[in-house]
C-alpha cells in the first residue's frame, strides 16, 4: 500500500527532528563537531565506536521506529509513541552486540570470504538494490513522465535519499553471510539421533490429530499449502476433475454483473432499513433533530393522511380493511418507493446475470458433452482424459482433497464431490463460476498416521535448525557474558 503524501512528509520531518536533536543534544553548548563526533560511546573488548558511527545506527533505528508507526496508521491502528530512551538502549545493546559478533567470527576464522563468495554476495546486493529501485520506482514515481536513464537515475536518488544505497546493501549481504557463518558454526556438533526423529514424529502425530479434530478442513488446508502430513482424519477423498471452462470474457462479464448486482441487493437491504427506521420513529416519543427532519421528509407525500398512518402503524391485530389502508398509505412513503425502486433494478440485474449464465454455458455445451461422452466410455482413461481436456493448471497430480468440512472450493464442488458415492464415480457437469467441473472419486484417504519415511528428512531438518538456534542463543549469551562491554549512553546527550 503506498503511503499518503502527507504521512510520509510527516515522517521526513519527525525524523530531520530526531537527527537534529541526537546530533545536536539539547543544550546550547557550543562544541567542536570534529572532537563531539569521536566521543567513545560504547567499547567492546576495547574496540570502540564513536559517536559519529553510532549517530548513524541510531537514526537509522529511529527511520525503523517512524516506518512501523506509519504502518500501523496505514492500516488502522493506533500508533504508539516512540520511546527515545529505550530506543537507544535498544541500539546500544545491539551495536555492542554486533561488534561482538564480528569479533568472535574473526577469531575462528569465519570472516574470511574467497573471491567466489565476494562475487556472490555482490551479485545478491545487487539483485536486492535493483528490486528496492523498482520498488522506488512505483512508490514514488508512478505517473512520473520520467523514463530511461532519467528515471533510473531519479529513482537512484530517491533511494539514496531514504537511506538505500548499493552499499548500504553489500554491507546487509556481508552481515548476513556472517551470521550464518556463526549459525554453522554452532551447529557443528548438533547430531539428530534416530531416537529424537522417532520421539519428534510420535508428538507431531498426536498433535496433529488433535488439531483435525477440531478443525477437520485444516488438514486440506495443510495439504493445498505443501505442508508436511503426519496424520490423515477420517472423512477425506481424493477426487480429480476435468474443468471446461466459460470463456475469459464471459467470466469477466459475469464478475461484474455480479458485482453490480450485490450494489444493487445493498441499495435494497439500505432502503428496507430506512423504512424500518420510519416505522419506528412514527410511533417513537422520542425524537432527535435529524430523526424529526426524516420524518418531515417522510410524511411530504401523505398531507393530511400522516396522522392516520401513524395511528395504524401504533395499532395491533390490525383488521383487513385496516392493513389494505396501512399499505396503501406506506406505499406513498419516499422509503417506501426506494425499496420498490432498487427492488426493481435488483431484479432486472438478477435477471441479466441470470440470461448471460445462460448464454455463457450454452457455448461450453458441445465440448462439455463431448468429454462427459468420452469420460463414461466404458474403456474410459479419467487421468489420461485430464491430461487432455482439463484447463485447471492448478490441480495436484492425486486431486484434490475433499471432506464435507472443506471450505477451500466453492459449495457447488465440494457437495458434487461428496455426493459421488464410491471410488471410481464420476459426476454428471457441475456448473459454477469457472465453468463446468465433471469429477471423478478417485480413492479414499485413509485415515491414520503417515509412515515415518515419507517425513523423517523433514523432521531431522526441523530438529537440526531448533538444536542449532538453541546452542547458537547458548553461545551468544556466553560470549555476551565474558564480554567486557561498557555502554556511555550519557555521551549522546551533551
Amino acid at each position: 500500500m503506498k503511503p499518503s503524501p502527507l504521512i510520509r512528509k510527516t515522517a521526513l520531518v519527525a525524523l530531520l527532528l530526531a537527527a537534529a536533536l541526537f546530533l545536536s543534544g539539547c543544550n546550547l553548548v557550543v562544541k567542536d563537531p570534529v572532537v563531539d563526533a569521536r566521543q567513545v560511546i560504547l567499547t567492546v573488548n576495547g574496540e570502540e565506536v564513536h559517536k559519529a558511527d553510532f549517530t548513524r545506527y541510531l537514526d537509522n533505528a529511529y527511520q525503523r521506529a517512524l516506518e512501523e508507526q506509519q504502518m500501523m496508521q496505514q492500516y488502522g491502528y493506533p500508533a504508539q509513541p516512540i520511546n527515545e530512551a529505550m530506543l537507544l538502549q535498544t541500539t546500544l545493546d545491539n551495536t555492542a552486540k554486533d561488534r561482538l559478533l564480528h569479533q568472535k567470527a574473526h577469531e575462528l576464522g569465519l570472516d574470511a570470504l574467497t573471491q567466489e563468495e565476494e562475487a556472490a554476495l555482490d551479485e545478491q546486493a545487487e539483485a536486492d538494490y535493483a528490486d528496492i529501485l523498482e520498488q522506488v520506482k512505483f512508490y514514488y514515481f508512478m505517473g512520473s513522465e520520467l523514463e530511461g536513464e532519467a528515471l533510473d537515475a531519479a529513482a537512484a536518488q530517491k533511494a539514496e535519499e531514504l537511506g538505500l544505497t548499493l552499499d548500504i546493501f553489500k554491507e546487509s549481504a556481508r552481515e548476513t553471510n556472517l551470521h550464518e557463518k556463526l549459525h554453522e558454526y554452532a551447529g557443528r556438533d548438533v547430531v539428530i539421533s534416530e531416537e529424537d526423529i522417532q520421539a519428534a514424529f510420535e508428538a507431531r502425530v498426536e498433535e496433529e490429530r488433535a488439531r483435525y479434530a477440531e478443525n477437520p478442513a485444516a488438514f486440506g488446508e495443510d495439504l493445498s499449502n505443501e505442508a508436511p502430513i503426519y496424520y490423515s482424519p477420517a472423512g477425506y477423498r481424493w477426487v480429480r476433475q476435468i474443468l471446461v471452462p466459460l470463456s475469459d470474457e464471459d467470466q469477466g462479464a459475469i464478475r461484474q454483473l455480479e458485482s453490480e448486482e450485490r450494489s444493487l441487493q445493498s441499495a435494497l437491504d439500505s432502503a428496507k432499513a430506512a423504512l424500518t427506521r420510519y416505522e419506528e420513529l412514527v410511533v417513537s416519543q422520542a425524537l432527535s433533530p435529524d430523526d424529526k427532519v426524516f420524518l418531515d421528509e417522510q410524511a411530504a407525500n401523505l398531507g393530511e393522511q400522516a396522522p392516520r398512518l401513524k395511528e395504524l402503524l401504533a395499532l395491533e391485530g390490525l383488521g383487513e380493511e385496516e392493513r389494505a389502508e396501512l399499505d396503501t398509505l406506506k406505499a406513498r412513503l419516499p422509503v417506501s418507493l426506494a425499496v420498490e425502486e432498487a427492488g426493481a433494478a435488483l431484479t432486472a440485474k438478477q435477471e441479466e446475470l441470470a440470461a448471460k449464465k445462460e448464454a455463457a454455458f450454452a457455448a461450453i455445451q458441445p465440448q462439455t458433452d463431448e468429454v462427459m461422452a468420452k469420460a463414461q466410455a466404458p474403456d474410459a482413461d479419467f487421468d489420461a482424459l485430464v491430461e487432455e481436456h482439463s484447463q485447471d493448471p492448478g490441480q495436484p497430480q492425486t486431486g484434490y482433497a475433499v471432506s464435507e468440512a472443506t471450505t477451500a472450493f466453492v459449495p457447488a464442488f465440494t457437495q458434487g464431490a461428496m455426493a459421488l458415492e464410491k471410488p471410481g464415480d464420476i459426476s454428471q457437469p457441475i456448473p459454477t463460476a469457472y465453468g463446468n467441473h465433471i469429477l471423478r472419486y478417485a480413492a479414499d484417504i485413509q485415515e491414520g498416521p503417515a509412515t515415518l519415511d515419507s517425513v523423517r528428512e523433514t523432521l531431522r531438518e526441523e530438529l537440526f535448525e531448533t538444536r542449532r538456534g538453541e546452542t547458537y542463543q547458548e553461545l551468544e549469551a556466553a560470549w555476551l557474558a565474558q564480554a567486557d562491554i561498557k555502554l556511555y549512553p550519557e555521551r549522546m546527550k551533551d
